[in-house]
């Protein structure tokens, strides 16, 4: 059964969620990760079972793109039964990333909320393997089911306190820093995410670790636009 926190009421601290969990228990993979995104494109990930799931979603997030947001532009799973054989074209930068962890199958699945896909349940193996109809079926009631308390969690939870220290949290940092480039640059938040998201990759870093620095001001974009750090 998904958890739904420490029980101590409406009143009570809220402790981590493993909506993760049930898929797990229900499913033949070795891992998940379950995320979600606003209507202004804000990624949270609010559950992941090991440091593998969630270094495949970092890298997808660092990298926009891979079967996470092929499920969330299509609403529709993804599945991936072999990553070393597979065509990776839609995602090149992360089937070059991917190939490289312990995972050897990925499957993702949309979170959706009536017409909304509010997020994204990422999936791994460690062996390769594709997905039986019943375990597909599974999933994506599975899916449906914790879709509402993902999206609910992300908003109740915003400030990330008590998180687990493998889940990449609410990304607060990162929402900060677009907006702080936003300024310094003079552009869209949507351009300065961009801009961020550019930077960590040319610096071989992840989205995070360069958004701590511009919101330390380790990192300043004001007045050279070509990227200047100042320690």
């Amino acid at each position: 059964m998904v958890g739904t926190g420490s029980g101590a009421g409406a009143s009570g601290p809220l402790q981590p969620v493993p909506l993760h969990a049930s898929f797990l228990a229900r499913l033949p993979v070795d891992g998940a990760s379950v995320s979600v995104v606003t209507v202004a494109g804000s990624h949270s990930t609010v559950s992941s079972s090991d440091a593998l799931a969630t270094r495949l979603e970092q890298l997808q997030f660092d990298l926009g793109e891979g079967p996470h947001y092929r499920a969330l532009e299509s609403r529709k799973p993804v599945l991936v039964a072999d990553v070393r054989s597979a065509d990776h074209s839609a995602w090149p930068m992360f089937g070059q990333a991917v190939v490289q962890t312990e995972a050897r199958a990925v499957f993702s699945f949309p979170l959706r909320i009536g017409a909304v896909t509010v997020g994204v349940v990422d999936l791994h193996r460690l062996s390769p393997g594709d997905l039986s109809d019943l375990d597909l079926a599974h999933a994506a009631a599975l899916a449906g089911a914790i879709a509402g308390k993902a999206a609910a969690y992300a908003a109740a939870d915003a400030d990330g306190e008590g998180r687990d220290e493998l889940v990449a949290g609410t990304r607060r940092q990162v929402h900060q820093a677009t907006g702080m480039m936003a300024v310094q640059l003079d552009t869209s938040v949507t351009d300065a995410f961009a801009r961020l998201r550019g930077h960590a990759y040319a610096a071989g870093r992840s989205v995070d670790e360069v958004a701590r620095d511009v919101v330390a001001g380790v990192l300043d974009f004001t007045d050279d636009p070509t990227d200047s750090e100042t320690a």
